[in-house]
C-alpha cells in the first residue's frame, strides 16, 4: 500500500547546511582590525557621542575576515560599529548586507536589509539576521530563504545554535525540490543527529513515491523511523496510476529497512483503497509481502462482503486483495446483489480467496455455521438453507455471487421455504455495519502557495558585481546566483 522509501522527511538533511551561519564577528576594536583602504577618515559627534568615521571605499581586514563597505562608524562609548553596504569575506563564507551593527563588548552582530550569505553549500537570503557569538546562535527575525543544489527552504523566522547543531524554524515553513514538497508551522532539527520534528499543519508530497501525507506532528530520526500524529493521513497512488489507497489514524509510525517498509497505525484506524476498506484500533503493514494485520475490533469490507473478528490478516497482490483470514470466531456477511439478503458464515477460522478482485471462495474451518438465501431460476428469493458442521465448509462464488457450497463431518442442516419471517434470520454474533464503512477521503491540499524561484528582494549591486567579477566560482556552480 504505502511505500515510504526516500520519504521526504529525509530531504531535510539535504536542504540545510546551517553550519555556514557562523557569521564572522571580526570587526570590533579588540581584534586588531587593520584599515586597508578608506577615501576619508574623520572624527565627529553624533547626538553628543564621539564617533570615528571611515568614508568611501572602506576596506577592513583581520586575521579571519576581509570587509568592504561604503562607510563605517565606530561609536566608542557604546562599543558599537555600524557599517553600510557591506561585503564580508571569510575562508568559507561571503556575507552581504545593507547595514551591519556590531556590539564589540557583547560580541553581537545585527545584519539588516538584503542580507545574503553565500557558502559552498547554500545561499541564504533574509532582511534581518542576528548573530550572538557568546551563545553561538543565529536568529532569523524576518522571513528567511535557503537555497542549495537540491532545493529551497522558506520560513518566517527561526534560530540556529551552532555548537549544538540545533535549528528551529517557525512560521509557514516550506521545503521543496524537484521530487518532494513539505510544509508545517514549525520545524525543529538536530542536523548532526539527523533528528527532526515538525509541528502543526504538516503536509508533504513525495513525487517519486507518489505518497501524500498530513497531520499535526511529524518526527523523524536517522534510524529510518518516522512518526506522524494527530489526524494523521497518508495517501499513495500506485505506479501505474490505477489505484489509490488512504490511511487515517491518530498515530502512524513508519520504519524503513533495506528490504521492506513497515507502517503501523494506532487509534481510529481507517483504510480505504480501490480493492477494500477497513476500520480497526490497530493496523500493521509490511510492504515486501503486501500484508495488512488488523487488531482490536477490526472490520473489513470488500465489495459486498463484510468480515469481522478479533484478528484479520489481508494479503494483496498488484494492489488487489488476494487473501483474507480471520480468527478466532470470525463472522462474514455477503450481501446478494439482486435480493439484498445477507448470507452469513461463521466458525473458528475463516479464509477468503479472491481472483482479480472478486471473491472466489470462502473456507470456514471447524464449527462452521452458515445461512444462505436461495434464488429461483428467475433470480427471485426462494427460501434459505441453514447448515452446521463440525468440520470445514467451503463456499464458492461466481462473478461475486454465491454459487455453491459443501461441508463435511457431522453435518446438520435444513431448508426453509420462502417466508417473510425468515428474511431477517440471523446467526448468533451477527454483525452488518455498512454505516461504518469508510468512504473515499477527501484529498488534502497544501495551504501555502507554491515555492517559486523568485528571491525576496532585489539583489544588491555589490553582490551582483562580485559575481560578475569572479569567473571562477566552481565552488558555487550548483547555486543559481543571478536570476535568469
Amino acid at each position: 500500500m504505502i511505500e515510504t522509501r526516500k520519504l521526504l522527511y529525509t530531504l531535510l538533511l539535504l536542504f540545510i547546511s546551517l553550519h555556514t551561519l557562523a557569521l564572522p564577528n571580526k570587526i570590533y576594536a579588540q581584534e586588531q582590525v587593520t584599515i586597508v583602504q578608506a577615501d576619508r577618515g574623520e572624527g565627529g559627534i553624533i547626538d553628543g557621542e564621539p564617533i570615528r568615521r571611515l568614508l568611501g571605499n572602506v576596506e577592513l581586514q583581520s586575521d579571519r575576515m576581509y570587509m568592504y563597505a561604503d562607510s563605517a562608524y565606530q561609536f566608542e562609548e557604546r562599543n558599537l560599529i555600524q557599517a553600510f553596504n557591506i561585503q564580508i569575506e571569510t575562508d568559507t563564507d561571503i556575507i552581504w548586507a545593507d547595514t551591519l551593527f556590531h556590539d564589540t563588548e557583547r560580541e553581537y552582530s545585527r545584519f539588516r536589509g538584503r542580507v545574503i550569505l553565500l557558502s559552498e553549500l547554500n545561499l541564504l537570503l533574509s532582511e534581518s539576521v542576528d548573530y550572538d557569538r557568546i551563545l553561538d546562535m543565529a536568529h532569523f527575525n524576518s522571513p528567511v530563504r535557503f537555497e542549495d543544489e537540491d532545493g529551497i527552504l522558506l520560513a518566517e523566522g527561526g534560530y540556529y545554535i551552532q555548537d549544538a547543531d540545533v535549528a528551529f524554524f517557525t512560521g509557514d515553513v516550506q521545503l521543496a525540490d524537484s521530487t518532494q514538497y513539505l510544509e508545517a508551522d514549525s520545524l525543529f532539527m538536530n542536523r548532526s543527529a539527523q533528528y527532526y520534528r515538525l509541528h502543526n499543519r504538516v503536509y508533504a508530497f513525495d513525487m517519486e513515491e507518489n505518497v501524500t501525507f498530513s497531520g499535526h506532528y511529524l518526527e523523524a530520526d536517522s534510524a529510518g523511523n518516522r512518526t506522524l500524529a494527530n489526524d494523521a493521513w497518508m495517501m499513495q497512488i500506485n505506479e501505474a496510476g490505477t489505484d489509490t489507497s488512504h490511511l487515517n489514524a491518530q498515530l502512524i509510525h513508519l520504519t524503513e529497512t533495506d528490504t521492506s517498509d513497515f507502517v503501523d497505525a494506532y487509534k481510529e484506524v481507517r483504510i480505504w483503497s480501490e480493492s477494500f476498506s477497513a476500520v480497526a484500533d490497530t493496523s500493521h503493514y509490511r510492504s515486501d509481502i503486501e500484508q495488512f494485520r488488523l487488531l482490536s475490533n477490526p472490520v473489513v469490507w470488500q465489495n459486498r462482503i463484510q468480515l469481522t473478528g478479533p484478528y484479520i490478516e489481508a494479503h494483496l497482490s498488484d494492489d488487489q486483495i488476494e487473501f483474507l483470514t480471520s480468527y478466532p470466531d470470525p463472522f462474514a456477511v455477503q450481501q446478494d446483489s439482486l435480493t439484498g439478503r445477507l448470507n452469513q458464515m461463521k466458525g473458528d477460522t475463516l479464509e477468503a480467496h479472491f481472483k482479480e478482485g472478486e471473491i472466489d471462495r470462502i473456507v470456514v474451518f471447524d464449527n462452521s455455521e452458515l445461512i444462505f438465501h436461495l434464488k429461483d431460476e428467475n433470480d427471485q428469493p426462494d427460501g434459505l438453507i441453514e447448515l452446521i458442521a463440525q468440520g470445514a465448509s467451503i463456499i464458492t462464488f461466481l462473478n461475486g455471487e454465491l454459487d455453491n457450497f459443501k461441508a463435511e463431518q457431522n453435518i446438520d442442516g435444513s431448508h426453509l421455504p420462502e417466508d417473510p419471517d425468515y428474511i431477517d434470520r440471523r446467526l448468533s454474533g451477527f454483525r452488518w455495519d455498512p454505516d461504518m464503512r469508510p468512504e473515499r477521503p477527501d484529498i488534502r491540499q497544501p495551504r501555502l502557495p507554491p515555492v517559486t524561484e523568485e528571491r525576496p528582494f532585489e539583489l544588491p549591486e555589490r553582490f551582483l558585481r562580485y559575481i560578475s567579477d569572479h569567473d571562477n566560482l566552481s565552488d558555487f556552480e550548483h547555486l543559481r546566483l543571478i536570476p535568469e
